[in-house]
């Protein structure tokens, strides 16, 4: 008890410590905030005591109006046994005031069988007429159907007396007759054919209950409906019969009266309520299962199922379910049901290999399934079970990760060979913007296939994925940002020491491959602030935070690449500046070489470098 005690104190404390830091976020809130949050906690504390005290006292009213409505009741109890047994004694009484009683309940029991036995005689002179009358108005039921010009209460009552009838003639003439019952069985021979056309009319009608819904035809559910219940407790009786419920009944004084009506021979439990069920079940599941095949075609349409779901639904609350009685729980019944067929049809569709595309189109589905279900229906996601792919949301986000993360890489490094094969032979001069500047147009083609990413995986709403994309595409960046360091680094190396063994051109593409990396910057500026703004505040600081490190890994290359030229810029000016306070310093003009070369240089940069480098 006390480890328990000590439990909840400590998640009380920690409660309260973590509300504190929601309220008081920074040093400065101690001063400011301190008193106006008390003044706000201790309001609420005597708003929960106050309500607290009312809980209390009615529960207190509750208990002691129970307790006296269980004294009443023992009163009550206690005054129907003393009259009971008063009325038992006056029956035991007036039995020895009549001399002739026995004779006298003989007479009326002979008199009761004779009564009996000519309802019998009636009833099977009837018998074929009425079984005649059965099937007529069965057939002209199933004529009629569309037109619903038939009434189902009134041909389940008269089959139901002709059922009847029969278990009764046959729980007569069960006792020590076999021709009796042999006769009686071939006279009854056809009833099971006639209840089975029947049986299969009734399940026919039932199948149609969209149908009917749909021309308003709700009388017809309703009839359909009180038969199965008739049937239910018939089932519930023969039920009761069998388990012996009826033992004490039968060993009474009313004994006598219930044997007069004879014995019944067992009737068959039916189950009525259970096919039902079980028959809009895959009424259900086939509804789905054609939406699917032939509406929402395959995968690539599975985003239209939740309209049709809701749709369903919809006219299952509306025109359905009021048909249906209460304990039915029948709008209950067909959203497990829908929810089933569609949880059936998503793995079907899921199952093997999926493209990242589709591995998008699922999660955004799965999300917007659940919100339609809560938002139109009122249905909450933890009603709705099992879940949509047993709940792999997060295993096929990594999976769509994976298969995204592994095209990035691929399509980055097709274009890192033919960008760093081009860097090196350097053949034609790079390409000029409109304002002058060196281009190459690698930051471009290089944030193509991001972007798709990006957006495709935005419009799925998966700000956690969003921001382990940035992260992964990070990494593969820093790989090109490495690449391009190491072959600025051979290159440069390659234009200072043996310059007769490398192609011309290498400042121009220096200052193009810089200039791209602020290109790239830009862009992961745009997505940063455009793409950021639109994510919940718990990813938006994790995804410009990966945003930030994309555009330091670009910003390194930039440096890595002015730094290069600076290196070749001294490079050239190294014979001259070796000479410094030397011989030719004195005897020679050597500054003005050194000034013509910085100044080509320095226009260069100037009309072909972006202003930021």
């Amino acid at each position: 008890m006390q480890a328990g005690e000590a439990v909840t104190d400590a998640g009380v404390k920690q409660y309260a410590i973590e509300r504190l830091a929601k309220l008081l976020r920074h040093p400065d809130d101690l001063v400011y905030k301190a008193d106006e949050v008390r003044r706000k906690l201790a309001q609420e504390k005597l708003l929960i005591d106050a309500q607290l005290s009312t809980d209390v006292r009615r529960q207190f009213d509750d208990v002691q109006e129970g307790i006296e409505l269980l004294y009443s009741t023992r009163g009550q109890i206690d005054r129907v046994k003393t009259d009971m047994q008063q009325v038992d004694r006056l029956c035991n009484q007036a039995q020895s005031y009549l001399t002739n009683f026995d004779r006298i309940q003989k007479i009326s029991i002979a008199n009761r069988n004779f009564v009996r036995t000519n309802e019998f005689y009636l009833q099977f002179s009837e018998f074929h007429e009425q079984y005649t009358m059965v099937e007529q108005m069965l057939h002209d039921a199933k004529t009629h159907f569309e037109q619903g010009d038939f009434n189902l209460l009134r041909l389940h009552y008269f089959l139901h007396k002709l059922e009847d009838f029969r278990s009764r003639a046959l729980g007569f003439s069960g006792v020590n007759d076999a021709d009796s019952e042999q006769t009686l069985q071939q006279m009854f021979g056809g009833l099971d054919g006639l209840v089975g056309e029947f049986e299969a009319f009734l399940w026919h009608v039932a199948g149609s209950i969209y149908d009917l819904a749909l021309r308003g035809r709700s009388n017809v559910l309703v009839q359909l409906l009180k038969v199965i219940e008739a049937e239910e407790s018939a089932d519930r009786a023969q039920e009761r019969e069998k388990e012996g419920a009826g033992l004490a009944r039968r060993q009474s004084v009313m004994a006598t009266a219930a044997l007069a009506r004879g014995p019944r021979k067992e009737r068959h439990v039916k189950h009525y309520r259970q096919k039902l069920l079980d028959l809009l079940r895959t009424l259900v599941a086939s509804r789905v299962d054609g939406f699917v095949k032939h509406e929402a075609s395959g995968l690539d349409g599975i985003t239209e199922v939740t309209g049709f779901v809701v749709d369903e639904l919809t006219f299952v609350a509306e025109a359905v379910a009021p048909a249906f009685p209460p304990n039915y729980f029948i709008f209950d019944a067909f959203v497990d049901e829908y929810h089933r067929a569609v949880v059936k049809n998503a793995e079907a569709l899921t199952a093997g290999e999926l493209e990242g595309g589709s591995i998008l189109t699922l999660l955004r589905w799965i999300r917007e399934y659940y919100a339609a279900m809560r938002k139109e229906l009122g249905i909450p996601r933890d009603r709705l079970r099992p879940p949509l792919l047993e709940g792999r949301e997060d295993q096929l986000a990594q999976e769509y990760l994976e298969i995204a993360v592994g095209k990035i890489r691929e399509w980055i490094g097709n274009l890192m060979r033919t960008e760093t094969a081009s860097f090196v032979a350097r053949q034609d001069a790079p390409t000029m913007a409109e304002d002058g500047l060196y281009i190459t147009n690698a930051s471009v083609f290089l944030f193509e296939i991001v972007n798709q990413n990006i957006d495709v995986v935005t419009q799925a709403q998966r700000a956690k994925l969003l921001c382990d994309l940035v992260t992964e595409c990070n990494k593969v960046f820093q790989d090109v940002g490495k690449q391009w360091r190491d072959l600025l680094e051979s290159e440069k190396t390659k234009q200072i020491e043996t310059p007769e063994t490398v192609a011309e051109g290498l400042v121009d593409y220096t200052m193009a491959l810089a200039n791209e990396q602020i290109r790239a910057v830009v862009q992961a500026e745009t997505i940063r602030d455009e793409t950021g703004d639109r994510l919940s505040r718990s990813q938006q600081e994790r995804f410009k935070s990966e945003l930030s490190q994309t555009m330091d890994i670009f910003m390194n290359v930039a440096e890595a690449a002015t730094q290069t030229l600076a290196d070749i810029v001294f490079s050239d000016l190294q014979p001259i500046t070796s000479a410094l306070y030397s011989v030719d310093w004195y005897q020679d003009d050597l500054l003005q070489p050194v000034i013509e070369t910085l100044k080509d240089y320095c226009q260069d940069f100037q009309d072909h470098l972006d202003k930021y480098l």
